[in-house]
């Protein structure tokens, strides 16, 4: 093996951020143990010493035995000006730096097995590597190596992959983050709903999916969420509108049909509804474009009160028919999620402005669900929202007192103690979210930022390959965990290893066939108490990669 060039390798986990001058939690790692069905990922870091600097070309050649399916990528860095909030208890200690700089998060598909690797500078290649169902129990082996120009082989790093007989079980937990369309459309620019832009849809569906989304945010009207006041964002509504006399209108589904067939297509289960009423208040109805008299026009906005009777009315005879179009297919009520207002602030107006639109929802979707992102115990006591979402730093008092449905979300405001999967955070942090969702019997996840690429009111587009705090407003690492790439979209790292977060939920589901789910969650607890003195919450964790080794031994030793 010859190494001119004094190629270095470091085999590490799905854990470690690779920075350009350092490594986080650089454990170094060998082997993984998982079942039938499950993926995994891990990287390999690379660099080369030299006296000048250069940048050598190396050819990247993976094997694997038969029965495992690899996909490779590289590693890159975008820059962050803003990768924490300070003051106000927003974020504490543990980041990897609040230094704005680079940082390693999109994952860039290896498609020509060539690498140029540079001088003094760690850069990583991440493998993921998917187990099918049909694979047998086992052991396999994975080889990286690296080329020289001539052939020979300079470098090269081995993985043993030990697969146990059982299949991961399907998700209990649901998982959505906001789809937004007119972003898709935007960052390639194309015409919403051409055919370009629905292959654009289909590639970030399909992408979604893969990575443990099972949940389909549906804009049957163009979601008033990140707007600013008295502005409005394109239209993406699926359902074409006529108004036939003054309190009469018809629709056409046929944009909807066409969107349910591919969520479906997609391996999507459950289809979340856009909110009716304006955000932070339900005070407004979001932009409803209409035909009227032959034209089309905006019917209903900023300028519209939320509760009044012409947009009740409205309302009254939209949402039983989007509930029959979606029944017309199969889909039925319990698979169907809808909104009211997002995150209403717990001010007196605020809460009487949320329970009447609530009131005026909740009667038409019954046997569906009704769930908002909202962190104040009164909006639930009233009975205007049936499942909260809360935020992490808030959620355990609805657990204390019995709420049933839960869901959770964190967005760039949770820097303080909780998980989150900002870019500046280590990924331990993301991790931790699936043991906390299973040992709190959450319902579902629930995230703003499939794939906003906009300034925070969506009065421009960011490329996210450059601006990645939507003009320093949100800390980066919240706004979108895809990146576009090409005819599509490929993941951040951050995505990935939140779907290794939702698999760790599914195999504790495993052990708990075998133990029961209190014993599941009492060894939890145990192991947290063990290594931080308190048992798991979403407060409460240990702050290392370490607790995910624990629990994987854990885990496997009941599967034996």
């Amino acid at each position: 093996m010859r190494n001119p060039n004094k190629l270095q390798l470091k085999q590490l986990s799905s854990l470690a951020k690779v920075f350009l001058d350092k490594i986080n939690c650089p454990t170094k790692i060998t082997d993984k143990k998982c079942v039938r069905g499950q993926e995994f990922s891990y990287q390999i870091a690379y660099r080369t010493t030299r006296e000048v600097y250069e940048v050598i070309p190396y050819e990247v050649e993976i094997k694997a035995d038969p029965g495992l399916k690899i996909s490779v990528y590289r590693v890159e860095n975008v820059p962050s000006t803003l990768p924490f909030f300070k003051g106000d208890n927003r974020s504490d200690n543990d980041f990897i730096t609040k230094k704005p700089g680079l940082f390693p998060d999109p994952l860039i598909p290896l498609e020509d097995n060539k690498l140029g690797v540079r001088t003094d500078f760690w850069q990583s290649l991440w493998i993921t590597v998917k187990v099918p169902e049909s694979t047998q129990a086992g052991s396999y082996k994975i080889s990286v190596g690296f080329k020289n120009e001539d052939g020979t082989l300079a470098a090269k790093k081995s993985f043993i992959v030990e697969v146990y007989p059982q299949v991961l079980p399907e998700a209990r937990l649901l998982m959505g983050q906001w789809f937004y369309c007119d972003c898709i459309a935007d960052i390639h620019n194309v015409e919403v709903f051409s055919e370009e832009h629905w292959a654009l849809v289909e590639q970030y569906m399909r992408l979604a999916v893969d990575n443990g989304m099972n949940v389909i945010f549906t804009p049957v009207l163009t979601p008033p969420v990140n707007t600013l006041v008295g502005g409005e964002r394109p239209t993406v509504q699926l359902v074409d509108i006529t108004r036939t006399g003054k309190d009469e209108y018809t629709f056409d589904f046929s944009r909807l049909q066409r969107w349910i067939a591919l969520a479906l297509d997609c391996g999507f289960t459950y289809f979340e509804i856009n909110h009716f009423f304006t955000q932070w208040g339900a005070a407004h109805a979001p932009k409803v474009i209409a035909t009227v008299n032959g034209e089309k026009k905006r019917i209903f906005g900023w300028e519209t009160v939320g509760t009044g009777e012409e947009y009740s009315n409205f309302l009254k005879q939209l949402i039983p028919a989007i509930i029959n179009e979606f029944a017309s297919v199969g889909i039925e009520r319990k698979r169907l999620l809808f909104h009211v207002s997002d995150e209403p602030t717990p001010e007196k107006e605020k809460l009487e402005a949320y329970s009447a639109a609530s009131a005026i929802i909740q009667p038409m979707i019954k046997g569906c669900s009704q769930f908002d992102a909202l962190s104040h115990y009164d909006f639930y006591e009233n009975g205007s929202v049936w499942e909260p979402v809360v935020t992490n730093n808030n959620i355990q008092i609805f657990i204390d007192r019995g709420v049933p449905n839960l869901w959770v979300y964190y967005c760039c405001w949770q820097g303080d103690k909780v998980g989150n999967r900002l870019m500046a955070m280590p990924s331990y942090r993301n991790r931790i979210l699936g043991v906390q969702m299973y040992r709190s019997g959450i319902r579902g996840f629930l995230h703003w930022g499939y794939n906003f690429y906009y300034t925070s009111m969506a009065e421009r587009v960011c490329d996210p390959y450059k601006e990645t705090d939507c003009g320093g407003a949100y800390v980066s690492g919240d706004a979108f965990s895809v990146y576009p790439y090409k005819n599509g979209a490929t993941p951040a790292l951050r995505m990935k290893v939140f779907y290794e977060a939702l698999q760790d939920a599914r195999l504790l589901m495993l052990v708990e066939e075998k133990i029961g789910k209190e014993a599941v969650n009492k060894a939890l607890d145990d192991i947290c108490i063990e290594m931080c003195g308190t048992s798991l919450s979403f407060i409460d964790y240990p702050h290392t990669d370490k607790i995910f080794d624990r629990i994987s031994d854990f885990i496997f030793d009941n599967l034996k």
